[in-house]
């Protein structure tokens, strides 16, 4: 490993507040498929595995936060909060405060092309960070690392306009201005059959008000539809 990549993960566990006792680990979760393109290192694999094990990790902390935190909330309001904690955008900011754009190792045509500061590939790599935790630290280590990034997203739940259901929200909107409901459509779906992002579109009597993305359809729509509320809300305003 270089000294500059060895900086780029010391200053990542710093800003991350955890040490890794296996720093391989770390270097794991940082290499981009197309990277193993253009480099012959036996046993390197891509941060795909350990992608797959973040994510599903990351949902358990996340539900099992919402579930002590707020006692009183129903199934979807939890849904809808959860879809907004790990949807990509929010992954994706994350990952750029922490520098993770500096530290992936990638194919040097798709890192020319901007790939270290998309949110879809930060979201990912901080998953596959999260699986490395996981390993390393075990369970305490990674819900600690987990929940001390997205402090800032977990108080934000407490405001009044995420204590609904945003499609309800946006159909009791378009029905009180036009007498019409919102229509819900998946435009796209990507990626590896595990690894599913939904695009969906939501609709107005025939107009496109927003599109959102998402893990699932369900994820996806309310989404749209959350984007679609805060179209028509800085509209007004």
């Amino acid at each position: 490993m270089c000294a500059s990549s060895k900086l780029h993960l010391e200053r990542l566990q710093e800003r991350l507040r955890y040490r890794f006792s296996d720093v391989g680990l770390l270097r794991q979760a940082m290499v981009h498929r197309s990277y193993l393109n253009e480099v012959n290192e036996p046993g390197l694999e891509s941060n795909e595995r350990l992608e797959f094990l973040g994510d599903a990790l990351l949902g358990s902390v996340v539900a099992q936060r919402l579930f002590d935190e707020f006692p009183n909330a129903g199934e979807g309001w939890m849904t809808v909060a959860r879809s907004q904690l790990v949807r990509n955008e929010t992954l994706g900011a994350i990952g750029k405060e922490l520098g993770l754009g500096d530290c992936l190792l990638m194919g040097a045509g798709i890192a020319n092309d901007g790939a270290r500061n998309r949110l879809t590939v930060l979201s990912r790599a901080l998953e596959a960070v999260f699986g490395a935790v996981w390993l390393d630290g075990g369970e305490d280590s990674l819900r600690c690392a987990i929940l001390g990034l997205l402090q800032g997203q977990f108080d934000e739940l407490t405001s009044d306009d995420l204590r609904s259901d945003a499609k309800s929200r946006l159909q009791q909107l378009t029905q009180s201005r036009n007498g019409a409901q919102p229509n819900y459509a998946i435009v796209e779906e990507a990626g590896p059959p595990h690894d599913r992002t939904f695009r969906a579109v939501v609709m107005v009597n025939g107009d496109e008000l927003a599109e959102g993305t998402g893990r699932s359809k369900q994820a996806a729509e309310m989404d749209a539809a959350r984007r679609a509320l805060q179209q028509l809300q800085a509209e007004t305003s």
